[in-house]
């Protein structure tokens, strides 16, 4: 955050290099519902979250996208091929290694 002239504060404006990442993702041209699949039972959704990994897997920004989901903590859909339960997971995990 940054104050501005009458003593306010205001969050930093996001910068262009910082997303540009996203509109190079393998996932920008396919419907969102591949990589936010609705619960329909156990089975379904594994299988669905395994489609959106696979996918994920060989894009060009897998590294990017990965490490926005677990920066800013993304609780739903396939971020990075990782789902929620993976980045849950992973970042639990690095929080006990870091005590």
């Amino acid at each position: 955050m940054r104050a501005i002239d009458d003593g306010a504060w205001q969050t930093p404006r996001p910068l262009l290099e910082e997303w540009d990442w996203q509109y190079r993702g393998s996932c920008r041209r396919l419907p969102p519902e591949v990589f936010f699949p609705e619960d329909s039972g156990r089975t379904g959704l594994r299988a669905r979250e395994e489609r959106a990994k696979e996918i994920c897997r060989s894009c060009p920004v897998l590294t990017a996208c990965r490490s926005h989901a677990l920066a800013v903590r993304e609780t739903h859909g396939v971020w990075g091929a990782m789902s929620a339960r993976d980045r849950a997971k992973f970042l639990l995990t690095h929080a006990e290694n870091a005590s």
